[in-house]
């Protein structure tokens, strides 16, 4: 019998030592835990431990006691969803404080003011795209016998600094719903890497049904964080995980995207097979539409994702992530990811350039 999905990351900070927690804490990985907790202690000195519970589905007796160890001990524990925030005040035996907006106080290239509007953008982006929303598919032109240069901008471009990953803050919204139980549910948070290098949420608002969040939201947050975990360099849509085939271009406004079939060499978690959109003047990857080779569980069935990006004078301004997955349990779900970053670079900031390409 396989052991359940459980993963932990133990990161020393400069005032406090934390442990981030995801999955199922059974009697195994709570015994791992507490065996690499004791080794830890030694080192750490007079640090404040934090323990953050925020991505744990499920915890069984063994790691109940351990938690509820720590917690006496003095450790702080952070819950942040809805259904680790219930497992928290089970074990602690009182209920949590309300979770709170975090401070933000990081300098932005645009004033507060653009900030306050993103995150209104990204509130009146759930009300008004739904996560059943698929993207319009374009009437097929001619080939220009530019799609090389397309494909070697698209190179050019993956070797930038990735706005939505690597280059600050993110405004994050998530709407998810369970058509078949007429359910729904939306998460609105700021996503920035923390000092472990790993992404950190901070809740802005919560709304929805507690099964939503249970079955669609909390497991998509917490296959983030594990993907994290893999190199980059294996889920990149490249020649040396993939083989392309184009197959035609389409107009998108003033300009032309180039569509390449996407086909993955080996069949690996987080890669694709479908189609691959770039856009001709930037080389950027507006449009990447499929389904993924292999599902992270056996109670999934199938996962078709579309992924857009939005620009503005060449650069992303948004990205929209949809997936429609098939699950055993409870029927299809659908999840709808909106990125902004509130990050921008400098207006006089141009596009990616390729050797023997000038800037478009």
């Amino acid at each position: 019998m396989r052991a359940p999905s459980f993963s932990y990351c133990m990161h020393n900070g400069p005032t406090a030592f934390c442990i981030e927690l995801a999955g199922i804490l059974a009697a195994e990985g709570a015994e791992r835990l507490a065996q690499d907790w004791r080794s830890a202690s030694e080192v750490i000195g007079e640090k404040q431990l934090v323990v953050d519970i925020s991505f744990l589905t499920e915890i069984d007796p063994e790691g109940r006691e351990l938690l509820l160890r720590l917690f006496r001990g003095g450790a702080a524990i952070v819950a942040n969803m809805p259904k680790s925030r219930a497992l928290t005040e089970s074990i602690i035996g009182h209920p949590l404080p309300p979770v709170a907006p975090i401070p933000y106080t990081r300098s932005l290239y645009r004033s507060g003011t653009f900030f306050c509007n993103l995150l209104l953008v990204a509130a009146l982006l759930v009300l008004l795209i739904p996560a059943t929303a698929s993207g319009q598919r374009l009437p097929i032109v001619q080939p220009v016998n530019n799609e090389s240069t397309a494909f070697a901008r698209y190179i050019a471009w993956l070797h930038t600094p990735d706005p939505f990953t690597e280059s600050g803050p993110v405004a994050l919204a998530v709407v998810a719903t369970l058509p078949g139980l007429d359910k729904q549910g939306r998460l609105l948070a700021i996503r920035q890497v923390g000092e472990s290098e790993r992404s950190q949420y901070g809740i802005l608002d919560l709304q929805g049904d507690s099964i939503v969040f249970e079955r669609v939201i909390e497991p998509y947050l917490v296959a983030e964080r594990q993907a994290e975990d893999r190199p980059l360099s294996s889920v990149l849509i490249t020649p040396r995980n993939y083989n392309f085939r184009y197959s035609g271009a389409v107009e998108t406004g003033d300009n032309t995207a180039y569509i390449f079939r996407i086909t993955p060499k080996k069949a690996r978690a987080g890669l694709i097979q479908g189609e691959l959109w770039i856009e001709s003047a930037t080389g950027a990857p507006v449009l990447v539409t499929g389904h993924l080779v292999k599902t992270p569980s056996t109670s999934i069935r199938g996962i078709n994702v579309e992924r857009e990006i939005a620009l503005v004078d060449g650069r992303p301004c948004s990205r929209t992530t949809r997936f429609m997955i098939e699950t055993r349990p409870v029927g299809r779900a659908e999840l709808a990811v909106i990125e902004l970053p509130l990050n921008l670079p400098a207006p006089d900031a141009g596009p990616p350039s390729i050797s023997g390409v000038g800037k478009p």
